[in-house]
């Protein structure tokens, strides 16, 4: 499957790019502007997506992309679910969260075959000593228990991947295709 992976950063291939996926994934930091030149076919084909910390929420609603926070969707036989923001660094903003929420909001969350997140969990991608760029431990201990087969994130750049345990973990900042 190809899945068209958008986050952080506009793309002036986005129509091109869309047209060759199976599915788009979002991970946030993007607003309703960042879409144009698809708003003719996003209904096209699936697309889930997840809030960043500097969204302006409801974007995902209005272009009929999915929001899975919290939330666990099903496609091609495949759990979908994902959890928005990022570790709390000022007050105010989009979505940040503290750990206690994170471990609060992730407990019952059930197992998922893919997890889009805006932010990298701790040490998987992210940048550790970085105020606004240090991952959670407890998503990643979520998914230590979880075992997603696939993470998909954005929040900082470059794009790069990584291998965790049997979990592969893709950031993306701006649009790319991964096939899965």
């Amino acid at each position: 499957m190809k899945i068209l992976h958008y986050s952080d950063q506009k793309d002036d291939r986005l129509r091109e790019l869309f047209i060759q996926a199976d599915a788009m994934f979002v991970t946030g930091d993007l607003s309703i502007f960042h879409f144009n030149g698809i708003e003719d076919i996003i209904s096209s084909k699936p697309s889930f997506g997840v809030y960043g910390n500097h969204c302006s929420i409801g974007y995902l609603e209005k272009l009929g992309i999915k929001n899975v926070h919290l939330k666990v969707n099903e496609w091609n036989g495949l759990k979908i679910g994902g959890f928005e923001g990022c570790l709390r660094y000022k007050s105010g903003g989009g979505p940040q969260f503290s750990e206690e929420e994170a471990k609060d909001s992730l407990t019952e969350f059930g197992a998922v075959d893919i997890l889009l997140l805006h932010a990298a969990p701790f040490q998987m991608l992210d940048t550790p000593g970085d105020i606004v760029h240090t991952g959670s431990k407890e998503v990643r201990s979520y998914i230590e228990r979880a075992r997603p087969k696939y993470i998909f994130c954005g929040h900082e750049s470059p794009s790069m991947e990584k291998d965790f345990d049997g979990t592969k973990i893709f950031r993306t900042h701006g649009a790319r295709i991964i096939e899965i």
